[in-house]
């Protein structure tokens, strides 16, 4: 088993009356806000902060995800055959995001029915139902994933549930992996299948 600590997490925060937002690791001292701005020329085969993941191998795996607190995502990488994964290089990634009040709230009215199986967690495949480029993490709460293929025609943004809110995968859900979820008083388990 695999046990998240806090080196693992990105952290998403919001910067109070500016126009930006941004994704950190609270382990990194010298981390730095991202903005969209900040993707002009990153590569859309992996999600944008791929340091600050936990990689994992192929096939059935289980991560302890206690770690995560509301706002927080963590990305699970893992090698894949399945060919819909050949635009990131064969990696699977795979999101847990620890949703804060307000968008548990979101998910309640909006999640797809039976797909969250803790409406505290959200967990999608940083996969983009356009063209299959990875999805990275924006940092803003309304729309916390967004491809990393931003030219014309593509640039989907996607909301609280994975839904695509603009750009080419408007109204399209971001796809969730075969997960399950166990909760008690000691640690929060996801498992892969």
């Amino acid at each position: 088993m695999h046990k998240l600590t806090r080196r693992h997490v990105i952290h998403v925060i919001a910067t109070v009356g500016a126009s930006s937002t941004g994704v950190f690791c609270p382990a990194l001292l010298n981390a730095q806000p991202v903005t969209l701005v900040d993707w002009e020329g990153i590569p859309t085969d992996r999600p944008i902060g791929e340091d600050r993941l936990i990689e994992v191998d192929g096939g059935t795996v289980e991560v302890d995800i206690s770690e995560l607190e509301p706002g927080e995502v963590a990305v699970i990488a893992r090698p894949t055959d399945d060919p819909a994964y050949s635009e990131t290089g064969m990696i699977q990634y795979v999101a847990v995001h620890y949703r804060t009040n307000e968008q548990i709230a979101f998910g309640e009215i909006n999640d797809r029915a039976g797909t969250v199986q803790d409406p505290r967690y959200l967990v999608v495949t940083l996969l983009c139902t356009h063209r299959g480029s990875a999805i990275g993490l924006t940092g803003n709460p309304e729309t916390p994933f967004a491809c990393t293929d931003l030219r014309d025609r593509h640039s989907s943004f996607f909301d609280p549930t994975g839904r695509g809110i603009a750009g080419a995968s408007e109204d399209e859900y971001l796809p969730i992996p075969d997960y399950h979820l166990t909760t008690s008083d000691d640690a929060v388990l996801l498992s892969l299948a």
